[in-house]
């Protein structure tokens, strides 16, 4: 018999909640410094500027995508979990470097050279390692789904709250733990990753084929 292995963090543990008061604290505030910042940009610099250290910036930002490059093939060709993370930095500083690539070539003779980059190098690139991700972590999630004894589809993603492990609702009306399910805790609703139910059923077993 196979388990899954399950994170139990509450959200109203102390670690967990101060954590996420300080996450909501630095990328809201980031947020509202961010809007009225992007306006003094727009009316404040410069349209051309000369610089020294033209080679520097662009060697030093292709070593990053390089090195995002390299990480995410180990951590794919190994099966690793994180994976994931790597597969979204990755393409993150591709849609980047192409974002830069053609505004900054915009008016000079290698327009065509950063457009033709972008169309069938970066961007589709980076269109493959986001939807690799989001495959991968929808995967996750469906073998932890199917491993608490389900055999209904799993939640979505964005219906999944973060680092709550409790609720998921088993066969029976019990949580995972034991416990009575809470009302309205099903695919429909907000819900957790519950702790190890059962064995391996079709679901599981269809989910690692996938795989």
């Amino acid at each position: 018999m196979e388990a899954a292995m399950a994170i139990n963090v509450h959200p109203s543990h102390p670690r967990a909640r101060s954590m996420r008061w300080i996450l909501l604290t630095v990328v809201t505030g980031s947020l509202v410094f961010l809007v009225p910042w992007i306006g003094y940009l727009s009316v404040s610099l410069p349209s051309e500027r000369q610089v020294d250290s033209w080679d520097i910036a662009w060697v030093g930002f292709d070593f990053a995508l390089a090195a995002g490059i390299g990480m995410t093939a180990w951590n794919a060709w190994r099966r690793r979990q994180v994976f994931i993370p790597w597969a979204m930095i990755t393409g993150t500083l591709l849609v980047c470097d192409a974002w830069f690539d053609i505004v900054l070539d915009w008016n000079s003779p290698d327009l065509w050279f950063a457009v033709l980059s972008a169309g069938i190098g970066e961007l589709p690139l980076a269109a493959l390692l986001f939807y690799a991700s989001w495959r991968v972590l929808r995967l996750t999630i469906e073998r932890a789904w199917a491993m608490t004894g389900h055999t209904g589809p799993a939640p979505r993603l964005s219906r999944i709250q973060l680092g709550v492990t409790t609720g998921w609702q088993l066969p029976g009306g019990l949580a995972a733990d034991g416990s009575a399910a809470r009302a309205g805790s099903d695919v429909q609703g907000r819900t957790g990753i519950d702790a190890p139910y059962g064995s391996r059923n079709g679901v599981a077993q269809r989910v690692d084929a996938e795989a």
